[in-house]
């Protein structure tokens, strides 16, 4: 099968927000502690991910006869950084209906098994096939599965595969294998010049590459092709297409879909697998488009607030250079409701690196008991504000 590569061209927007502390008559809202960023700004040091479910595997008992119950095996992962409940639904047919749902709290990194079920009903013909998805709201895994005798492309029964993705890397196809039976991979991956694929390049045909048996074929992703015969079954050495890395996009196991370049069962990670390989791509050949200016943002600050009437109001922040290239900039302490600048240091940095400041501000004394007001560091292209007493 012969190996194809793509350029991929995308166009980049590069967006810095402004945000500031300030509505639109001046004021701030006491108790406001907030770091105001627009769409396109890079979180700052200290966000969480909150629970997010993933659907790390999926299994059927495909095929099953109509009225018999069809069995969903799935490992649900948070890979969130905190704990989180959600309902995974189990989604069934090509006009896709909830048949079955599990509510699952989750520790973040934790990961659970469940299994959910649907039955089955008579196909209209021999057999009939249909989409099924394990959906946790965040992500989703699908599979086709065949109610009735599924058939292969010589007319004959096609017995059931337990098919696991583990990985981008890494996928398993369990079962008996006769002669005439084929697995074969699809990877996609990223080179210098841009994206490339192979469509069932990479497996064996029983009966041709190895004896018919009973166990497992192993793909992996490693650094030449290779198919070796063990005590528990096949391995079938995938290799790594990309300079930015390869992924197994799908297994072919049906004769039908290995007739037409079809794949027969997807890899769920694929996506994400990818879209990392095309980011570390575009980073280092350019093709994201022009560099980024020096872009500064307030990764972190912190006051001494409560102050007295009269002392030192110190604010210490944390400065990164988000963009591309070197540059400089002058940080200012903005004060009061009625802001103005109090404080200011000029500061030079190269791409990505951080540097520590404080600023400072006299306070006053307050007309009553004490008085709230905003301090906010701005670099130009970004502002962290916080609401601090004097007393």
């Amino acid at each position: 099968m012969e190996r194809r590569t793509f350029i991929a061209t995308t166009g980049t927007g590069i967006g810095i927000g402004v945000g500031g502390c300030l509505d639109s008559g001046g004021t701030a809202d006491e108790g406001d502690e907030t770091t105001a960023i627009n769409d396109g700004d890079i979180d700052t040091e200290g966000s969480t991910v909150p629970a997010t479910f993933e659907v790390a595997s999926m299994s059927t008992n495909s095929p099953v006869e109509g009225g018999e119950l069809l069995v969903v095996e799935a490992t649900i992962e948070n890979v969130g950084d905190e704990e989180g409940t959600t309902d995974v639904d189990l989604v069934v047919g090509h006009d896709p209906s909830i048949e079955d749902s599990e509510m699952l709290t989750l520790e973040a990194g934790e990961m659970a098994d469940l299994t959910l079920e649907f039955q089955a009903g008579y196909p209209a013909g021999d057999s009939e096939s249909f989409p099924v998805c394990v959906d946790t709201g965040a992500h989703e895994a699908c599979e086709t599965v065949v109610v009735g005798e599924a058939e292969n492309g010589n007319g004959e029964p096609d017995p059931g595969r337990e098919v696991t993705f583990e990985s981008c890397e890494r996928a398993t196809v369990s079962g008996t294998f006769e002669e005439g039976d084929i697995a074969y991979a699809s990877t996609g991956f990223y080179t210098e010049a841009g994206f490339g694929n192979t469509i069932i390049e990479d497996g064996i045909t029983v009966g041709e590459d190895v004896a018919p048996f009973t166990g497992t074929i192993t793909f992996e992703i490693a650094d030449g092709q290779a198919v070796s015969e063990g005590v528990d079954g096949v391995t079938v050495t995938v290799p790594d297409y990309g300079e930015y890395g390869t992924a197994i996009t799908g297994l072919t196991t049906d004769p039908g879909d290995y007739a037409i370049a079809g794949i027969t069962h997807s890899n769920p990670h694929a996506e994400d697998c990818l879209a990392e390989f095309e980011s570390e791509w575009e980073d280092e050949t350019g093709q994201n488009g022009e560099p980024t200016p020096a872009t500064f943002e307030v990764a972190s600050m912190a006051t001494n607030s409560p102050v007295g009437g009269g002392e030192l109001l110190v604010v210490d922040a944390t400065i990164e250079n988000v963009g591309d290239e070197a540059g400089t900039t002058d940080v200012d302490l903005v004060v009061g409701h009625d802001p103005s600048i109090e404080d200011s240091e000029m500061l030079t940095l190269e791409a990505g690196e951080t540097a520590d400041l404080t600023l400072e501000f006299q306070a006053g004394h307050p007309a009553a008991d004490s008085e709230s007001f905003p301090v906010c560091v701005d670099t130009g292209a970004h502002e962290s504000c916080q609401t601090v007493t004097v007393e």
